[in-house]
């Protein structure tokens, strides 16, 4: 029923076995194979209009001078970032929902074109567990919705304390999602590994997100029309994040293979790396658009990363 796989921490690509998803968001009617050997055999995708691929955040002092300009003003940092990226997920949400004002700022900076995902504040996901809290939701949404067209998927992130026990609560707060905006959830305990996690979020339209996350499998799962990854890493180790200081391309070049799968499956990709993932989260934005053929945008050609490797 769907575009299936669990795959291992290894370099090689995953096979990929299951039920695909057309490109005009219906559901196929075919089951294939998929090897994944190449960039040639995905030519006629133009990934540039297809994945959407950015940081987790952008307010952080380290990047100036490796990734920011020196010299580059906090309250400039995200106009400088949208001249290089063309999407982003908004860690800040995860602390409180902003303010109308702050968001309309967000918009105002940022180009046309440009992609904002927002995560679930902590309080609804992780203090309370999805109960009770449907006032503080729906504010959520609705200042978030103050980006128009600029907003992209909603990001549920779950703690890792949330357990299919809890899938009541899950089930009845699936039902209050809006249907003018999408969704995605992230999973960090393994009893949501399973059939009936996938068929629950296919019902609501909601996207399995993909995580290469040190203590989770990765597990590839499509259960709507578009798709959410998460680059996270571990955390413990990272000491700052100015510079790459794991080497991760092995890594990436499966990821970049699998991506170009995906990609011919769905609508749209949308895919965040966090500094905690090699050091430096722009460096492996740009490493896996350099992977995936997706030109670096004018007058940024100039522009490199430090790296300790």
């Amino acid at each position: 029923m769907f575009f299936r796989d669990t795959f291992s921490r290894s370099s090689s690509p995953p096979t990929w076995k299951g039920r695909g998803w057309g490109r005009g968001g219906n559901r196929s009617t075919f089951t294939r194979w998929y090897r994944l050997v190449g960039a040639d055999c995905y030519h006629t995708l133009d990934y540039a209009l297809t994945i959407y691929l950015g940081t987790q955040g952008w307010s952080y002092k380290d990047w100036v001078g490796s990734f920011y300009p020196a010299g580059t003003a906090a309250r400039d940092f995200l106009a400088c970032y949208a001249q290089q990226f063309g999407a982003v997920e908004l860690d800040t949400t995860f602390y409180g929902t902003p303010t109308p004002s702050r968001v309309r700022t967000w918009f105002d900076v940022t180009p046309d074109d440009f992609l904002f995902t927002a995560k679930v504040p902590r309080t609804i996901t992780h203090d309370r567990h999805l109960v009770d809290c449907r006032d503080d939701f729906e504010e959520f949404v609705a200042n978030m919705g103050l980006l128009g067209h600029k907003l992209g998927p909603i990001l549920i992130q779950l703690p890792p304390d949330f357990t299919a026990g809890e899938r009541p609560a899950l089930e009845a707060f699936l039902r209050l999602l809006p249907a003018e905006y999408r969704f995605a959830a992230e999973f960090r305990h393994c009893s949501w590994l399973t059939e009936e996690t996938d068929e629950l979020l296919h019902q609501h339209r909601v996207a399995w997100t993909m995580i290469d996350l040190s203590f989770m499998p990765q597990r590839a799962v499509l259960t709507t029309d578009f798709t959410y990854v998460r680059w996270l890493g571990d955390r413990r180790k990272i000491v700052r994040m100015n510079e790459t200081q794991l080497d991760r391309t092995a890594e990436l070049d499966a990821w970049a293979q699998s991506l170009k799968a995906i990609a011919k499956e769905v609508v749209h990709v949308h895919g965040f790396v966090n500094n905690h993932y090699s050091g430096h989260s722009p460096a492996d934005v740009r490493y896996l658009r350099r992977q995936l053929g997706i030109p670096t945008p004018a007058g940024t050609e100039h522009l490199e990363q430090r790296s300790l490797l």
